[in-house]
């Protein structure tokens, strides 16, 4: 039985624009539900990893640095689907995802782009990450960065990144529980309690 979190492209662009500040809110018992993953194309994507996401490179609110659409293609290969979306500004933007299927580790990797260069990237696992308690996440603090947070969780079951804000899912038990962590301006902000869904 697989644990799948659905990264949500709409939530991502609702608040690329806009950050979020103020004090740690912590949100119980929400339900996020998402699609079965396909699994078209997945030779395409086999050489996806996340040693391969972590060279991609995203661009500033400025549209300073990050890579081209090119460029993650020569890292990742050929992605198994695109699509045409609008951020929130309604500027038009492209989609890209590297999705494996199957038994794989890594579901998929996504880049949203947007002139040319990526304003955000993510990853889900198909697999359960490594469990993490309600108490030991509950006693993080708002001075924390993303990376802080990380090197003290370990790796999340997936994460958005985007410059100014970024979002981390771990699970905290066996049966479909997970916890949401959103950061804004690199400093933990919210933690959300939420429910998998089970497929």
């Amino acid at each position: 039985m697989k644990k799948i979190l659905s990264i949500s492209l709409a939530l991502l662009t609702s608040i690329l624009i806009l950050s979020a500040c103020g004090k740690k809110n912590v949100d119980e018992h929400k339900t996020i539900s998402t699609p079965k993953p396909t699994l078209s194309d997945a030779l395409n994507t086999s050489g996806i990893s996340l040693e391969k996401y972590e060279q991609i490179k995203y661009t500033n609110q400025q549209l300073n640095g990050g890579d081209s659409s090119k460029k993650i293609m020569s890292i990742l290969g050929k992605p198994s689907s695109s699509k045409e979306t609008k951020l929130t500004n309604n500027d038009p933007a492209t989609q890209y995802t590297w999705q494996m299927g199957g038994n794989a580790q890594l579901q998929y990797i996504f880049a949203i782009i947007y002139k040319d260069k990526v304003l955000s990237k993510g990853f889900q696992q198909n697999t359960n990450s490594k469990i993490v308690s309600k108490a030991k996440i509950k006693a993080l603090n708002n001075s924390m960065s993303f990376e802080a947070v990380k090197d003290k969780l370990g790796a999340p079951l997936s994460e958005q990144v985007s410059d100014g804000v970024a979002f981390m899912t771990y699970q905290t038990d066996k049966n479909n529980h997970a916890c949401n962590l959103t950061f804004s301006n690199n400093k933990l902000s919210k933690i959300q309690f939420v429910t998998l869904s089970s497929n």
